[in-house]
C-alpha cells in the first residue's frame, strides 16, 4: 500500500490557520478553519495536493491543502489573546515571523516571565510573549470575557481565526477558553448546548440565544455579543435592538434560549 493511500494518520496544523473546504478546491466554499497545533486525522490521502481530514477538536470533516499539515511536538499551552506575534528572537525588536490566533496550541520549549520559546515545526522556533499563553488546562472562570476580547473582529462566514470569524466560531472559541466543548455549527449548538430556558426567562451573563442559523452570547441581562453579517464584525448591542432588526431582515424570531 502506497504512502498516500494510507488513512487514519494523525498530523497537526502548521499554519496559523488553514481553510477547510467542501471539496478539493478553494473555490468550493469555506466550511471552517483549523488552527495551528490542532490535531487532524487524515481520512483520504489520494489527492496530490489535498487531503480529506477530520479535525479532532470538533470532529469536523472537510478538505484541506496538504501544505498546511505537518508534525508538531505535543502542545503544552494555548494562545489566550486575540493573536500573538512571533519574533525570531527574545528581543521584541527582532524580525516578526508571523502570528498565531486565539486558541492555537503550542509546545513551549522554555519560558521566562516575559517571553516563551515555542516550536513551529521543521526544527523552527520562535518567541511569543508569556502573557499571551496559558497552560492547556488553565481555563478562564469568565469565558464570556474571551468573547468580549473579540469585539471588533471582522465577520467571516466559516471563519474561526481571530482575523475573521462567524457566530458559531465565536461561541465555540469562547466556550473552549472556559474548558467547555461545543459543536462547530449553530444548528448543532442549538440542539446540544445547555438547558432550555422559557421565553420570558431573566437572562444572565453567559446565556445563549438562538435564531435560525444564528447564535449569540448574553453579556448581562440586556446586552448581546455576536458575530454578525449586519455589522460585519463581532458586536455588542442591546438584545431588543438585535431581535427587532433580525426579524425585520427575515431572520425570524428567537428560536431558543439556553443556560450552560
Amino acid at each position: 500500500m502506497g504512502e498516500r493511500s494510507r488513512i487514519n494518520r494523525m498530523k497537526q496544523i502548521t499554519s496559523p490557520s488553514a481553510p477547510m473546504v467542501y471539496a478539493a478546491d478553494l473555490s468550493s466554499g469555506l466550511e471552517t478553519e483549523a488552527l495551528f497545533g490542532e490535531d487532524i486525522t487524515i481520512c483520504d490521502d489520494s489527492h496530490a495536493d489535498w487531503v480529506h481530514i477530520r479535525l479532532e477538536t470538533d470532529q469536523y470533516l472537510a478538505w484541506i491543502q496538504r501544505q498546511h499539515l505537518g508534525v508538531l511536538p505535543t502542545p503544552t499551552h494555548r494562545i489566550c489573546t486575540i493573536r500573538a506575534l512571533i519574533t525570531r528572537g527574545r528581543d521584541i525588536k527582532t524580525p516578526t515571523m508571523g502570528y498565531l490566533p486565539l486558541a492555537a496550541r503550542v509546545h513551549v520549549i522554555e519560558q521566562s516571565e516575559r517571553v516563551a520559546k515555542i516550536a513551529l515545526g521543521q526544527d523552527q522556533t520562535g518567541y511569543i510573549p508569556s502573557d499571551h499563553i496559558k497552560p492547556l488546562d488553565d481555563f478562564c472562570a469568565d469565558w464570556v470575557a474571551t468573547a468580549e476580547q473579540l469585539i471588533g473582529v471582522p465577520y467571516r462566514w466559516g471563519g474561526r481565526d481571530s482575523m475573521g470569524m462567524d457566530c458559531s466560531a465565536l461561541v465555540q472559541l469562547a466556550m473552549a477558553s472556559g474548558g467547555m466543548e461545543s459543536p462547530r455549527n449553530s444548528g448543532d449548538q442549538e440542539k446540544t448546548l445547555g438547558e432550555t430556558l422559557p421565553p420570558d426567562a431573566d437572562l444572565m451573563r453567559g446565556d445563549l440565544i438562538f435564531w435560525r442559523g444564528h447564535i449569540g452570547i448574553m453579556q448581562d441581562h440586556r446586552r448581546l455579543i455576536h458575530a454578525n453579517a449586519w455589522h460585519h464584525m463581532v458586536m455588542s448591542e442591546n438584545l431588543d435592538t438585535a431581535i427587532q432588526r433580525i426579524k425585520a431582515n427575515n431572520g425570524g424570531d428567537v428560536t431558543r434560549l439556553a443556560r450552560l
